[in-house]
């Protein structure tokens, strides 16, 4: 959602106690009452920005349709995008200057819910194992129902590779009519987004998320979780055209720049899977 104007944080409620009824034990006896209890998310405002510095004679000369400076901003809004999508999913902690990522969230020990999958040669079956848990630990925690599944796409398609005992793929493409699946393939060699399902859980990929996690730094986590109770404010990405810092030397500054902060209203509704079985898979 939009970033509002003159703030370098952002503040959400959190309910920490909820209220409470209980069956009135007879006519005209007490009735049940328990005091809500609130408390405040805070979400600092950071920066995201990036600058590249080009010859004037490039830029008025350059022969390429749309011009240079097009191509310039378009590479630097990519980079934006990305640097933002790293951190979001990120083991980041929130300070420093950093946003704190999902990860951090989902592997938190003291408030949160994190899943240990743990096994020298990682199977698929296991890994559907670890997946389960975390569904079972977020809609045992938050109540409500998880809404996705995200992991490295190299992660996926092992996954989507794996077979039982008996050869049978784990995750079977829709065309084949699948019956008894652990998992469906509904984007068959999509690079981002939403590819299938695990348990009918719509699963997701993004390769943002790290392949170096861990005690020997290459682990893959598995986000489970109902991620709309995290918020991620955002001002838009501005543009400057900066012709007067290097104008001595006739060079021209392109610069990119915006402001987000990124809530996460309940602990409890992120695991993160993490452990020796999460070793990003050899060859994908």
């Amino acid at each position: 959602m939009a970033l509002p104007l003159g703030t370098d944080s952002i503040n959400i409620p959190a309910v920490t106690t909820g209220t409470q009824v209980a069956f009135q034990s007879s006519d005209n006896s007490a009735t049940n009452t328990r005091d809500m209890v609130t408390s405040t998310v805070t979400a600092p405002v950071r920066t995201i920005s990036g600058y590249e510095n080009v010859s004037i004679q490039l830029v008025e000369q350059s022969p390429l349709a749309g011009g240079l400076d097009r191509l310039v901003f378009g590479d630097l809004m990519k980079d934006y995008a990305l640097q933002l999508n790293t951190a979001v999913v990120s083991n980041s902690d929130g300070t420093s200057g950093t946003l704190k990522g999902f990860i951090n969230l989902g592997a938190d020990t003291t408030n949160g819910i994190p899943t240990t999958w743990t096994e020298t040669t990682p199977t698929a079956v296991n890994g559907l194992q670890a997946i389960s848990k975390a569904i079972s630990k977020v809609v045992t925690n938050r109540y409500q129902a998880v809404e996705a599944i995200v992991m490295h796409p190299s992660m996926w398609y092992w996954f989507a590779s794996s077979t039982d005992g008996n050869s049978r793929p784990l995750i079977v493409p829709t065309g084949a009519g699948p019956f008894n699946a652990n998992g469906v393939v509904t984007a068959p060699g999509a690079p981002a987004g939403l590819v299938g399902t695990i348990h009918g859980v719509p699963v997701y990929v993004d390769a943002t998320l790290p392949k170096t996690y861990g005690a020997s730094t290459n682990q893959s986590p598995i986000l489970v979780g109902k991620f709309s109770d995290s918020y991620l404010f955002e001002s838009g990405v501005k543009t400057r055209v900066l012709p007067d810092v290097l104008s001595a030397n006739l060079t021209v500054r392109f610069q990119v720049y915006g402001y987000m902060a990124l809530a996460h209203r309940y602990a409890k509704a992120v695991s993160a899977v993490t452990g020796t079985g999460t070793v990003a898979p050899s060859g994908f």
